[in-house]
């Protein structure tokens, strides 16, 4: 016995109209409520919480449509099928919107906490990076269930499935070795994402190039090289090849700085000239510098000063900046310990220049 009696389509059509209405009001009024209390628990004005609105509305009428059309006796049997078979179809696909909304509106919850722009960022890189490949993960995932789910409503294709059965073991492994690349680039991404060899914003030396990983796409990264071009590197390259990751755990680096410098150079002098112009550098972070001869060749002695400074790009212009004063100094108070050929002439006392 059906809930409704005996009624024309178009009464049939009104009634699963006003279901479809009735259910997408009610879970619109629904949402706006939880909207409303998930903004005065945790304070996310700027959280786009009415993003998870649309699916809720669109799977409710759907499955308010699905369950009462069985009910109705205006439709033809067959009628009832296809729109029951429809209305699942969309109920599938909005779960599927559902799952990947909540993951972005998660994210965002979860953002205003990681402050970016701060100077020891280390932490917040990490759980950035985190999110961002394992939400590509979840976007395949939820892809492939979704078309999986929905494919799997068409009998022809349920009986085919179960056809195939017998042979899966070498379907299997055909398809094994089909998708053996994306099947590694898949577990190179959780990979990435759990053990953290690179992080977005990370300073890296990736094929001699110095640069800061910029994107962390599924299949590759995206390295910023200091020339702004982009050095696009297979995702697999971080997991199977060594490179250098200079903000692997902190930010703050040392850097290096040598010279080449004539025997007589008064070092201690260099020493004290370095000190009175690094300490008031802005990128120098004060914890160490040092100036140390290295080398002693044939010709000339080899100079090395180290300097620390908060991040490889401070770390970058204080070494240009120690160069340059250090040069220009020597140039100016003792140009004849610059670099410079020695040689004996016939006739000339040893040791001449």
């Amino acid at each position: 016995m059906t809930l409704f009696g005996n009624i024309n389509i178009l009464s049939a059509a009104s009634i699963l109209a006003g279901s479809a209405l009735l259910a997408g009001l009610v879970a619109w009024i629904v949402m706006l409520l939880v909207d409303r209390v998930l903004r005065k628990r945790i304070a996310g004005d700027e959280v786009r919480w009415e993003q998870m609105n649309r699916p809720v509305v669109m799977v409710a009428a759907a499955l308010a449509v699905y369950f009462v059309a069985p009910a109705v006796e205006g439709f033809k049997p067959v009628w009832v099928d296809i729109l029951a078979h429809a209305m699942a179809i969309v109920a599938m696909v909005g779960i599927g919107w559902l799952a990947l909304t909540v993951t972005d509106v998660a994210g965002e919850v979860l953002s205003r906490g990681w402050d970016i722009d701060k100077q020891d960022n280390r932490r917040e890189r990490a759980m950035l990076t985190k999110f961002r490949v394992m939400r590509r993960v979840w976007i395949a995932l939820v892809a492939v269930c979704t078309v999986g789910a929905v494919l799997m409503t068409f009998p022809a294709i349920r009986s085919l499935g179960a056809g195939m059965l017998a042979s899966a073991g070498v379907a299997g492994l055909v398809l094994g070795i089909a998708l053996r690349p994306t099947l590694e680039t898949l577990l190179a991404s959780v990979q990435v994402a759990l053990t953290e060899p690179i992080s977005i914003d990370d300073v890296v030396i990736v094929e001699g190039e110095w640069g800061r990983i910029e994107e962390i796409r599924p299949t590759y990264v995206v390295v910023r090289i200091w020339d702004d071009r982009r050095l696009i590197v297979p995702l697999t390259y971080f997991i199977s090849k060594p490179f250098q990751n200079w903000t692997r755990n902190r930010a703050d680096i040392t850097g290096v700085v040598t010279l080449q410098v004539d025997f007589r150079t008064p070092v201690d002098e260099v020493r004290d000239y370095l000190g009175s112009f690094i300490e008031k550098d802005e990128d120098f972070d004060g914890r160490f510098w040092n100036v140390q001869i290295t080398e002693a060749e044939d010709r000339a002695m080899t100079l090395r000063v180290l300097c620390t400074a908060a991040d490889a790009s401070k770390a970058w212009n204080l070494r240009c900046r120690v160069r340059e004063q250090l040069i220009g100094w020597m140039q100016r108070e003792h140009p004849d310990c610059l670099p410079r050929l020695r040689a004996e002439l016939p006739g000339s006392k040893a040791g001449g220049d």
